[in-house]
């Protein structure tokens, strides 16, 4: 095989690997609560399986138990938040491929064919006719997809921070779903991802772009959070912030960059309150940074002195519990000098 060629292959299956894991925690992290119900009812799922129950699943329609588990995910929960409708049909929602994700985590414990059988199983335990029937054909659809993408061969080669070369891949991959799924279905599967996709895509952008100072950056990227569906602004704002956060307030600082340099951008990306805070939080660390350096030099001055070990040890325990007023405080002092003699 063409040695480029095999090169965007790797890059583009783990990209791939990438997102899938990134949207499996967005699933355990923005579930909507509307689904708490179904939660509760697959708790009971899995608690009437593990206790060899043969009765027929609260929910479903079917004299069928849910499967046995693979073993690393015996006693959990399982993840299905699935929805039907008053009318029993299926409501299109990120729970199902959240469904189907819970169970293939397992691959490797069970086959594909034998997690593909269990998802079927659980389906038709807990889901009425219809919903059943169409969730086990977005199933087929879901495995021959990732049987795809698995195919696929990247069409140009990117670095990290290439929002164009990203952009490519990410096309392609857009471009295989649309060949196996609605633009419905597409919302309800991968909308997370894409927007999430997109975000990051325009994160790249910002950053790369040099006529931007750090204050106008963090406004862009502010913009750019507010943007982002309910279903992913909360949770993503609170990481990106900080993410953010730290990387323009590293890129000011090795620019030389002032303490109103640091302050705008501060407000700019996270708000006028906070950046009070955080200078609060600042004033707080310089004025602890003060203190514990007095104290390490009056230390030292006491470890360089002619008095014996004992006196020495006596006088620095003096010495850090006047200097020191809470438990916290001592504490965190002597992990400074652990830090300092090293």
């Amino acid at each position: 095989m063409n040695t480029k060629l095999l090169n965007n292959r790797l890059i583009f299956l783990g990209l791939m690997a990438c997102l899938l894991l990134s949207l499996v925690l967005i699933y355990f992290i923005f579930k909507p609560e509307a689904q708490k119900h179904q939660n509760d009812l697959n708790q009971q799922n899995q608690t009437l399986s593990e206790n060899n129950h043969t009765k027929n699943i609260i929910g479903g329609n079917h004299q069928a138990k849910i499967p046995t588990l693979a073993p690393s995910l015996q006693g959990t929960e399982i993840d299905c938040p699935i929805q039907v409708d008053a009318k029993g049909k299926l409501v299109l929602t990120v729970g199902i491929r959240s469904c189907f994700d819970y169970f293939f985590s397992s691959l490797g414990e069970k086959t594909e064919t034998e997690l593909i059988s269990d998802i079927r199983q659980y389906l038709k335990a807990t889901l009425p006719d219809t919903a059943s029937s169409y969730a086990s054909y977005l199933l087929d659809q879901y495995v021959a997809y990732t049987h795809a993408l698995k195919n696929l061969k990247a069409t140009s080669d990117f670095k990290t921070g290439d929002a164009e070369g990203f952009q490519k891949v990410l096309n392609q991959m857009y471009k295989v779903q649309e060949q196996f799924f609605n633009s419905a279905e597409i919302n309800a599967l991968f909308g997370n991802e894409r927007n999430l996709n997109q975000f990051n895509i325009d994160q790249m952008r910002i950053h790369a772009n040099k006529t931007l100072n750090a204050q106008q950056k963090a406004s862009e990227l502010a913009t750019l959070i507010d943007k982002l569906p309910s279903t992913l602004a909360d949770g993503v704002r609170v990481s990106m912030q900080f993410a953010e956060l730290q990387q323009l307030t590293q890129e000011i600082q090795e620019k030389g960059g002032s303490a109103q340099e640091l302050r705008n951008m501060r407000e700019s990306l996270l708000g006028v309150d906070a950046a009070d805070r955080l200078e609060k939080v600042d004033q707080e660390e310089a004025g602890w940074q003060t203190q514990v350096n007095s104290y390490l030099s009056a230390r030292e001055q006491i470890l360089k002195s002619n008095a014996s070990d004992s006196n020495k040890q006596q006088s620095i325990d003096q010495l850090r519990n006047s200097t020191f007023a809470t438990k916290e405080d001592l504490l965190r002092a002597q992990s400074y000098e652990i830090i300092h003699d090293q």
